[in-house]
């Protein structure tokens, strides 16, 4: 079955290129997206995702404020911090809030899909299928 991915930024172009990359392959399925936190909070229950991708600089609600809500609210999801900068900072923001992992946008999408299969528990060989 595939995995639930909601999409959480307040870019589109960001949305879109996320969303690529998780529809490819069979191991993961676009549920929802948002384009602040509040968005966020108000579908998480609706849309059950497994994983959210959240941006951390969002109008209205950004992602460090959302996250705790977020993780009330599902508290079996995993959160990755998906941020244009990601200092030791941010990583212990991370940890204090509880969020599961934090990647650098210029990472990239391999650092992106990886992670999200570590934390999901899914075998190293779905990775290069999605």
């Amino acid at each position: 079955m595939a995995k639930r991915v909601m999409l959480v930024d307040d870019n589109p172009a960001i949305r879109a290129a996320v969303r690529q990359i998780f529809s490819r392959g069979k191991t993961f399925v676009i549920c929802g997206e948002a384009s602040n936190g509040q968005e966020a909070i108000d579908r998480v229950k609706t849309l059950r995702p497994h994983l959210i991708i959240l941006d951390i600089s969002m109008p209205v609600m950004n992602g460090t404020q959302a996250a705790p809500h977020l993780l009330r609210l599902a508290p079996s999801v995993c959160i990755i911090f998906f941020a244009m900068f990601a200092g030791s900072e941010i990583h212990h923001v991370a940890q204090h809030l509880g969020v599961h992992a934090v990647v650098s946008k210029a990472e990239g999408a391999e650092k992106l899909i990886a992670t999200a299969h570590s934390l999901l528990g899914l075998r190293a060989d779905a990775a290069s299928a999605s």
